[in-house]
């Protein structure tokens, strides 16, 4: 099994051969779409201040400011981006909060940001340019923390997005926690992967894990042609845990207890 872990800038070969850099950018790291990084927001959890800052203030008031902001949105001010987000129900899908504490996936402003295919109206940023997924990953984690008003919140550590990435019978993951991971808890022993085939569940054998921050990529080599999804699971019964880096053990199944299995399954 090739095993390649990345963090602080500092990357520990602890097995031969890194594979072919096929899919990879300047820094080793998948390629994607993202630009910059977040390392401060990643020690401590992002907060509501920041994507005031960065995000809300400096984006979205374009639109979103004052008495006439479009569905009364005001994204104004810290105070009335948390009135306006937080646990209300979005205009165009009243079954949806616009922001769900500790749960992206389930939040409507998430939705609207990534252009998910379920939402009313256009994608926002309207009419562009859309942010990065950088900056929506800032969000999305500070969701995943419980979206508190004030710091980065008490809520424990969680997956905030997983996606996947499929080059020719290479397949990368990637998991974004909430917080940075610890990174001597990274392990083969943390993860199980397998792949799935009409007759069959097999175990991943040959993979590496890379982790920078709060994103760890694990790479799948050599998946075979006839393979239908693949399965990754943290914290199942006999897995090592996964800390964050406070020690702290990852919320798997995000019920706000840490610990719990975590189960990302991806059609192929």
């Amino acid at each position: 099994m090739k095993l390649l872990f990345f963090a602080l800038a500092i990357a520990v070969l602890t097995a031969c051969g890194a594979g072919s850099g096929e899919g990879l950018n300047e820094q080793g790291l998948p390629s994607t779409s993202s630009s910059g990084s977040s390392s401060s927001a990643a020690d401590d959890g992002v907060t509501l201040a920041q994507l005031q800052q960065t995000i809300f203030g400096a984006i979205c008031t374009n639109c979103h400011t004052g008495a006439n902001a479009p569905r009364g949105l005001r994204l104004d001010s810290e105070e009335n981006s948390y009135a306006f987000l937080v646990n209300r129900s979005a205009d165009e899908i009243p079954t949806l909060m616009r922001v769900n504490p500790g749960n992206p996936d389930d939040s409507y402003l998430v939705k609207k940001l990534e252009g998910a295919a379920d939402i009313v109206g256009a994608r926002m940023p309207l009419g562009g340019p859309f942010l990065s997924q950088t900056q929506i990953d800032q969000v999305r984690s500070w969701i995943a923390n419980g979206a508190p008003r004030i710091g980065s919140g008490a809520a424990t550590t969680k997956v905030a997005r997983a996606s996947t990435q499929k080059t020719n019978n290479q397949i990368t993951v990637e998991l974004l926690f909430s917080r940075a991971l610890q990174f001597e808890s990274i392990a083969p022993e943390s993860i199980s992967i397998f792949y799935h085939t009409l007759s069959e569940r097999q175990a991943v054998e040959d993979f590496s894990l890379l982790l920078n921050d709060q994103t760890l990529y694990l790479t799948l080599n050599n998946i075979p042609a006839q393979a239908l999804q693949v399965e990754v699971i943290i914290h199942d019964r006999e897995l090592q845990q996964l800390l964050d880096h406070q020690y702290q053990v990852v919320d798997g199944d995000a019920d706000e207890i840490q610990g719990g299995g975590y189960r990302y399954v991806y059609a192929l």
